[in-house]
């Protein structure tokens, strides 16, 4: 900018993000990662990250982690002092595209033909290989239950996060669609299956009630009734 707070860089900017409080930016130079403060008197804070060119980041402003993707192959996660708490096994292809979801509980990661979908620690739930060539961009639904992504062969991905488990006490819950949930009782091996009109957005099970959001209401189901 003008002000001179974030200068001018060597090699090309690909990708940057905001903190939750709009005070810093993180951005991609290269191999390296670098948090610029707006504030003049605190130095700029930069790493070596990948060791391939930086393609993708995101700064997510719940857990406040920065996740990043290159072309090495790698997606790593990454706190807002530059401390690496996660690395990726190299994939075949460069990480093309990165992107936290709202509630930053799972991010998700597009390669050439790869859609990847991650809890916030890293571990991989699913990874589907739809023909859309490198997935370019991904963006994530406000209530965090689709993603988007824009392939380069002209594609647009679209996914919907299902089979999300949950237990309590005897008790399992699945996300089996965006409509039903299937609750199984570890105790008598019954299931009982619950179909919602709208689509579910979040499920909380705890002191014996199932919640169930959706869009337009809120199902609270009482696991000690008979």
């Amino acid at each position: 900018g003008e002000d001179g707070l974030v200068k001018t860089q060597a090699t090309s900017v690909y990708s940057l993000a905001w903190n939750a409080n709009s005070s810093q930016i993180v951005y991609a130079s290269g191999q390296y990662l670098i948090i610029q403060s707006l504030q003049a008197s605190i130095k700029a804070l930069s790493w070596k990250a990948h060791e391939g060119v930086i393609l993708k980041l995101d700064w997510n402003p719940i857990n406040e982690l920065i996740l990043s993707g290159a072309e090495d192959g790698k997606y790593k996660i990454w706190d807002g002092f530059g401390r690496q708490l996660y690395s990726s096994s190299p994939c075949n292809f460069p990480i093309t595209s990165v992107a936290w979801s709202p509630d930053g509980l799972l991010f998700a990661i597009g390669s050439y033909n790869m859609l990847r979908l991650c809890d916030q620690q890293g571990w991989t739930y699913s990874i589907d290989r739809p023909s859309s060539g490198s997935i370019l961009n991904l963006a994530w639904s406000c209530d965090g239950t689709q993603i988007v992504g824009a392939g380069a062969a002209g594609h647009v991905v679209l996914a919907q996060v299902i089979d999300r488990c949950m237990e309590y006490d005897v008790f399992q819950v699945t996300l089996r669609d965006e409509h039903s949930l299937s609750v199984y009782n570890a105790q008598n091996g019954a299931i009982e299956n619950l179909e919602l009109r709208d689509r579910v957005i979040k499920i909380s099970f705890c002191f014996d009630y199932l919640i169930v959001l959706t869009a337009t209401q809120c199902h609270i189901y009482n696991t000690a009734s008979p």
